[in-house]
């Protein structure tokens, strides 16, 4: 990028997020007026209905700067009526849970729109087990699709605690904008700069900050399936055809953290005989609060988790030039140890929770007797009650039969006695 062309790539920048914030205090009221909302319940435990327009607000910003802006108005219109169509079906969702089939209908559709208009398609794996490039030829359109898909639904899947998937966006496009930079793909820079900058302007929303209480927003299903295409889209891009500038293997890296949650998720509802699009709460952004982080700490550890995976892949790629088949290989170390460990979470998070429902307890206890105060014994009691019916919807939840044994346990009835 020379010294000329700055200025108007920051103030590219500067507008698209000025633009996204106009668009989100704009919609914000409609939303909570026609009830496009997030509403609380058993699974979500945020205060209130939340606007979900994050991803709306970010679609009208690059909508109106890609044909507005004549360097962007290059960009193949076929992108932007499947990433329309994916706003719709986002949006529906929304308002009212889409039939499953339905909206893999349409997500569908809009992936064959992109390869057949847009031109982007996987024709080549690369050299990934060391035997030679491997060539899809007939299998290239089913597996762009299934790639684009599993895209679409793994930035879906970790939408789970503010800031996660808006989060984890942001730095696969400032990684992907470094990318660019130094390679001048000038379009797919200002695509993804565009988008960076508009992706901030709704963390600012979604996130606590500046004093807010609670988000004032959300990224909605129209949003996390629109990051989700667009960064499947862009990376296909980059990683396909004889101007590739990174290998097919790279682009694991780049979205690992979307990536492995998803797939480690899926393998064990497979395994438990359960459909891998039932709700629960096994993914990382989950068992971390439980364990005993806080919420901004979990998503600092997820973000520096993602950054960390897509800078390692760049460099073994670009820096290092690491042979595809080294590169996989790593990072199906990487998938087996994250498989293993996430499968396994379960068994310390008990014996973590045991030790401090049970353990702790007697120690208060004992504490309270010596400082002679009877009452504090009912409060532990009872938030640690009020704890387990908060764990209600997780795995491991407080039956009937555990409070009462919980109830009749010697220590508690000594110090009725007492």
């Amino acid at each position: 990028m020379t010294e000329l062309e700055q200025p108007a790539f920051a103030l590219l920048m500067s507008s698209a997020f000025f633009m996204t914030v106009a668009w989100l205090l704009l919609l914000r009221p409609i939303a909570l007026k026609i009830g496009l909302t997030d509403k609380p319940n058993t699974r979500k435990k945020h205060n209130g209905d939340i606007p979900l327009i994050g991803g709306l607000a970010i679609y009208l910003c690059m909508f109106f700067f890609i044909l507005t802006e004549s360097k962007l108005t290059t960009i193949n219109m076929g992108f932007l009526t499947a990433i329309s169509l994916i706003i719709a079906t986002g949006l529906i969702d929304d308002f009212k849970n889409l039939d499953l089939k339905l909206r893999f209908f349409a997500e569908i559709v809009a992936i064959l729109i992109m390869i057949k208009w847009g031109g982007i398609e996987i024709t080549s794996l690369g050299n990934l087990f060391g035997l030679g490039e491997i060539q899809l030829g007939l299998f290239s359109i089913p597996f762009t699709v299934f790639a684009i898909l599993g895209g679409i639904n793994a930035f879906n899947m970790i939408d789970g605690i503010d800031g996660l998937a808006g989060g984890t966006s942001l730095i696969i496009f400032f990684i992907l904008c470094a990318l660019f930079i130094t390679t001048n793909y000038s379009n797919l820079l200002l695509l993804c700069s565009l988008l960076a900058a508009a992706t901030s302007a709704f963390l600012v929303f979604n996130l606590k900050a500046f004093g807010q209480k609670t988000a004032k927003v959300f990224l909605g299903d129209a949003g996390s399936m629109m990051l989700g295409f667009t960064i499947s889209v862009v990376i296909i891009s980059a990683s396909q055809g004889v101007h590739k500038i990174i290998n097919p293997v790279t682009a694991l890296w780049l979205i690992a953290s979307p990536l492995l949650d998803t797939v480690t998720i899926m393998s064990l509802r497979i395994k438990q005989g359960r459909s891998v699009f039932s709700p629960d709460r096994e993914h990382l952004h989950h068992l971390l609060p439980i364990a005993g982080f806080g919420r901004h700490v979990t998503l600092g550890l997820i973000l520096t988790f993602s950054l960390l995976l897509g800078l390692t892949g760049l460099a073994l790629d670009l820096v290092f030039n690491a042979p595809e088949w080294l590169m996989f290989s790593l990072f199906m170390l990487v998938f087996i140890s994250y498989h293993y460990n996430l499968s396994h979470a379960w068994k310390m998070l008990k014996v973590a929770r045991y030790l401090n429902s049970n353990i702790g307890i007697k120690r208060r206890i004992q504490t309270n007797r010596r400082t002679h105060n009877p009452s504090s014994l009912i409060l532990i009691v009872k938030r640690r009650l009020k704890q387990r019916r908060i764990l209600s919807d997780r795995r491991y939840q407080a039956s009937a039969k555990e409070i009462e044994e919980f109830n009749q346990s010697r220590f508690y009835k000594s110090y009725k006695k007492s």
